[in-house]
């Protein structure tokens, strides 16, 4: 059976010529209609199909070069047209076999390719309590793409596609700013207009402005006028020929790629877009490779996407809009910057420290430790009364200004030098003691362990069955483990995890630096000061009490590194010079607010007691009064209150009513005024009826909205929570009885 299977499948010979191809080639099979059926690897000068003689009464056959694009490639035109495929007559032989001739030399130029040097770098600009430091990305899988021109897919667009592209021109609904260039491949972008004519030419680079900002917003109009002042543009795109349309965008393709760039439904109509390769950054976040195109082609038209290892999964991270942000006649050996900005790519790739150290970071992977206040202090007054900032960081904030507590998930980053582990310290341990409650007054707490599971991930490289390198990642176990009396311990981890105790037996594994010690949730016991300790643990599970103070090392508080000995407020004493363990002060706050608006009050009464809002008044002197309450319960929010007075934009109205600050004392106002606030959180102010109509007070009547906004302070470390937030939204309307 399998005998005759064999027999029937699809067998076509070459017949040998004087010149052969030196290079690999593909044999292509396509059904009448030309539908993609297999590809196979022409071998001795013979194509044997998988697919069966009995089925394929009629068929279509393309022999191409073994190149990633014609891999990739299932379209029988754009095989043809783009990838210069042959298309051989078939001859039958005498033992009804079938064989094609030998390839015509005048196809071999073609099939040539040539080298092209891609290189670049992936970085991203992370902010430490306002500290910026630019850092390379490691291990990061880059998706390096050609783009087709719209030569190659211009006669798969279906009508009722081109015969809406005329009203998308003629009568567009938003003006959409101007593409500009990848950063950067050639410096100074964005192009200016006239420059669009080498786009697509395969010639010149764009030409750009030597003085432009990048920031300069250029209308879209500026752009579609050589467009709308052609009048034979004009006239076909009025025509309703979708024959004449077509052909008059891909004739001028260049005036209109700055509109289609930002209309992403027809994307898939005017650009497509093949991976040519894949690589992955090195340590410093660089990549280079190597690509090929052909000697007679223009330069590659190159998109670059981004993907990295977050959460135990590849996730997308960089993937701008594709027409947009392409290189168009990529110049081979062009530098690639691409900036990542992805909030959930971490800081990793940290350089190696010698020595016995311990540095101790941040709070998962944005805020310095340094940025903690760990001194009993309040600062300045905020609106007349005093803020305890003992355990508040100043992140999101101006340098000093320490007035926000921590929630949510937390995690502890601490860098260990290459001498760790060794015998005196192998092992170490958070733990955790509530000292005083939420109102700061004594807890009392007993000491705690954080005993969460911990496992440190690696990076090692392994080979495909084609011999094409690619990343992958796995994991080992920190803790926490039981060793001698001890319970809860976790393993420093060594250099690299090929060590022993982890001994992993990947190629090239390694790891970050950077170590997340510990995460937990950080409700632990409630809102409060809580002081954390990191102890140190020898091979045995014994404590280490004698610790020198320099082996603990935390960021410098202005720049971050170098690193600094940590203070003495962060020391355990044990004696002089020496240590017990590592602590720090940090207030938990997982509060959320509240915002509530109460109704128009006129001379002391509420006068619209149904929801419709309507208020009414008797006079000029009548009394208005306006009430709110923006409410934390430990005061650690910020509030913004505003209200609006139907389409206008009254600035003497604003001033009066407009308000923000945190909730704590009473707010000033713009103009000075105050908000009087209450011990239940509430605001209360009065007001004329002339200060609320303002220009409208000729019309004795005007509809104002209300809008709260209540602001929780809390941090993870990377970010505030928002989900602690609150808001409201109410409307009145103030009508002169």
């Amino acid at each position: 059976m399998a005998k005759k299977r064999e027999e029937n499948r699809l067998k076509i010979s070459i017949k040998s010529g004087e010149k052969t191809v030196p290079i690999d080639l593909v044999g292509l099979l396509f059904d009448r209609d030309k539908n993609f059926i297999e590809r196979v690897d022409i071998k001795k000068d013979s194509i044997h199909f998988e697919a069966s003689i009995d089925k394929l009464r009629t068929f279509n056959l393309l022999i191409a070069p073994k190149t990633t694009a014609v891999l990739n490639e299932k379209n029988y035109n754009i095989l043809l047209s783009k990838h210069k495929a042959y298309k051989p007559k078939l001859f039958k032989k005498a033992n009804k076999e079938l064989e094609i001739l030998s390839i015509p030399e005048l196809y071999i130029p073609f099939w040539n390719y040539k080298k092209c040097r891609v290189f670049g770098n992936v970085f991203k600009e992370f902010n430490i309590n306002n500290f910026s430091e630019k850092k390379g990305l490691c291990n990061m899988r880059v998706h390096i793409c050609e783009v087709d021109k719209i030569q190659w897919l211009i006669p798969r667009i279906p009508d009722d596609i081109i015969l809406r592209i005329p009203d998308l021109i003629l009568r567009p609904e938003i003006p959409v700013p101007v593409p500009t260039l990848p950063d950067p491949p050639v410096p100074n972008p964005p192009f200016e207009i006239r420059d669009f004519n080498s786009v697509f030419s395969g010639i010149n680079r764009p030409k750009f402005k030597k003085n432009i900002s990048i920031n300069k917003k250029i209308l879209l109009s500026d752009k579609i006028n050589p467009v709308l002042s052609d009048r034979n543009i004009m006239t076909t795109l009025k025509s309703k020929n979708p024959r004449i349309i077509r052909n008059t965008i891909v004739e001028n393709f260049k005036l209109f790629h700055p509109y289609f760039c930002h209309i992403s439904w027809l994307w898939p109509y005017f650009y497509k877009c093949d991976e040519l390769r894949t690589v992955y950054t090195d340590t410093n976040g660089d990549f280079d490779t190597e690509i090929y195109y052909s000697i007679f082609g223009d330069h590659p038209d190159l998109y670059f996407w981004v993907e990295a290892f977050i959460d135990d999964q590849w996730e997308t991270v960089y993937k701008p809009q594709l027409p947009c942000n392409t290189y168009w006649n990529y110049k081979c050996g062009t530098e690639v910057h691409i900036n990542v900005t992805d909030p959930r790519v971490r800081w990793e790739c940290s350089n190696d420290i010698d020595g016995e150290l311990i540095w101790i970071k941040t709070i998962n992977w944005g805020t310095s430790v340094s940025h903690i206040e760990q001194k009993n202090v309040t600062g300045n007054a905020i609106q007349g009364r005093f803020l305890n900032r003992q355990g508040l960081t100043d992140k999101h904030e101006n340098k000093g200004n320490f007035r926000r507590p921590f929630g949510k998930g937390l995690s502890f980053v601490v860098q260990f030098s290459n001498d760790l582990p060794s015998s005196k310290y192998t092992y170490y341990r958070w733990s955790y003691k509530k000292l005083k409650h939420a109102d700061l007054s004594n807890a009392f707490g007993a000491t705690e362990k954080l005993n969460n599971l911990v496992q440190k991930t690696y990076s090692y490289v392994f080979q495909d069955s084609s011999g094409h390198f690619h990343f992958n990642y796995n994991k080992v176990k920190l803790g926490p483990f039981d060793k001698g009396v001890e319970r809860g311990l976790y393993l420093i981890p060594t250099t690299s995890p090929t060590d022993a105790p982890f001994n992993a037996t990947e190629q090239d594994a390694n790891w970050d630096q950077n170590t997340r010690t510990i995460s937990f949730d950080s409700s632990l016991e409630g809102d409060g000061l809580y002081e954390f300790s990191l102890e140190l643990f020898d091979r045995n599970g014994n404590k280490i009490t004698n610790i020198p103070n320099e082996l603990f090392q935390v960021p410098n508080y202005d720049t971050f590194t170098p690193s600094i000995n940590a203070p003495s407020v962060n020391m355990e004493s044990s004696g002089r010079g020496t240590c017990s363990a590592f602590k720090m002060v940090m207030r938990i706050d997982n509060s959320p607010t509240k915002a509530d608006i109460y109704k128009i009050k006129v001379d002391g009464k509420e006068v619209n007691p149904t929801c419709c809002g309507f208020v009414p008044y008797k006079d000029n002197n009548s009394i208005i009064e306006i009430k709110f309450r923006a409410y934390h319960p430990h005061n650690f929010a910020d509030l913004n209150f505003r209200v609006q007075k139907g389409t206008c934009t009254d600035t003497n109205q604003a001033n009066k009513t407009n308000t923000k600050g945190m909730v704590i004392g009473n707010v000033p106002t713009n103009d000075g005024g105050l908000y009087a606030r209450n011990s239940f959180s509430e605001y209360t102010k009065t007001f004329s009826p002339a200060d609320l109509l303002g220009t409208c007070l000729g019309e004795e009547r005007a509809a104002f909205a209300e809008h709260l906004y209540v602001n929780a302070l809390a941090t993870n470390g990377n970010h505030e929570i928002d989900a602690y937030d609150s808001s409201k939204l109410v409307a009145f309307a103030l009508d002169k009885k």
